[in-house]
């Protein structure tokens, strides 16, 4: 079942072709590669960007590893709103330690609970390199993006 969706509203999507990228599929496979091994000790094992990221359980438990802070927030929620709510604090907090930096922020709580890759990858980019992660990154990744807009819904 689909959600008729909203006058004007905008979707971003990663052209399917640039999915299958060889040079973005390596960025991928190093980001989880990192957050594997930054999440070792907690048992956590990330095997889709997209899937593993998008409810804020994994990325709390890797901010709060990379900046030795704890989030308050609630464990495990299933519930959809519980989740973005979660989410949100999550990156609000990521938000907080990045923006002074002059990190464009490229991601939402909606952006990442929509499992968008591209909003995904760019928040853990920014937290490799603000973090000063000990990996290398594939260098001059780009990616093309399809934004859809909806205009005129007639009911």
């Amino acid at each position: 079942m689909s959600v008729p969706a909203e006058e004007n509203a905008e979707r971003s999507m990663l052209d399917p072709q640039s999915r299958e990228n060889p040079k973005f599929k390596e960025l991928q496979r190093v980001l989880i590669d990192w957050i594997n091994n930054e999440l070792e000790e907690d048992r956590i094992i990330v095997k889709d960007l997209e899937e593993d990221l998008y409810d804020g359980q994994v990325l709390q438990k890797l901010f709060e590893k990379l900046s030795g802070r704890k989030l308050n927030v609630a464990e495990v929620t299933q519930s959809e709103i519980g989740q973005k709510q979660k989410l949100q604090m999550v990156l609000e907090a990521v938000n907080e330690v990045l923006r002074p930096h002059g990190w464009a922020i490229e991601w939402s709580v909606d952006s990442v609970h929509s499992k968008n890759l591209v909003a995904i990858v760019y928040l853990l980019v920014a937290l490799v390199m603000h973090f000063q992660a000990p990996i290398r990154l594939p260098e001059q990744v780009s990616v093309q993006v399809v934004v859809v807009k909806v205009r005129g819904v007639r009911m």
